[in-house]
């Protein structure tokens, strides 16, 4: 398995703006076996791993929905992260890219619940990108449904 490179998210409210911004300082792994499906143009998704559970990743994505249409600004290297349970939703850009990705929290929970939230009713995790080499540097974004570590002595 090939090993894709993300960061942990922390994120800040920009003052006087309708934008989330966003900054991180650390980064985390995780492997995933590319088999991508066809979305857009050049958007792609593949299923990978075991033991998903749709309540909770649902629950994830949920979260994204009172943000509606707000901006998210996401800088290169940054993920946006939603959590529930056993199940994690995070938004990526992809480390070289030198410009902001920008998108709305509508389209993010849109293309999460339509397109890749079939992987999870399978009982399996997911990864999206606007590349079809997923594991690659091409595009500019990844969007994960995956599985939650336990933070803090949880135990899921």
């Amino acid at each position: 398995m090939m090993i894709l490179k993300t960061a942990v998210v922390f994120a800040l409210v920009a003052l006087g703006g309708s934008h989330l911004v966003v900054s991180s300082n650390a980064n985390q792994a995780s492997s995933a076996a590319v088999l991508p499906h066809m979305l857009d143009k050049r958007d792609a998704y593949t299923c990978y791993g075991r033991d998903a559970n749709i309540t909770d990743c649902q629950a994830a994505l949920d979260q994204l929905q009172p943000f509606g249409d707000q901006d998210f600004e996401v800088y290169s290297g940054i993920c946006l992260n939603w959590s529930w349970a056993t199940c994690n939703v995070r938004f990526c850009a992809q480390p070289y890219v030198t410009k902001t990705v920008n998108r709305t929290a509508s389209w993010i929970y849109e293309w999460a619940n339509n397109a890749i939230m079939s992987c999870v009713q399978d009982g399996q995790y997911s990864l999206m990108g606007d590349s079809l080499n997923l594991n690659g540097n091409g595009g500019t974004y990844r969007l994960h449904i995956e599985k939650a570590t336990p933070s803090h002595g949880e135990d899921f």
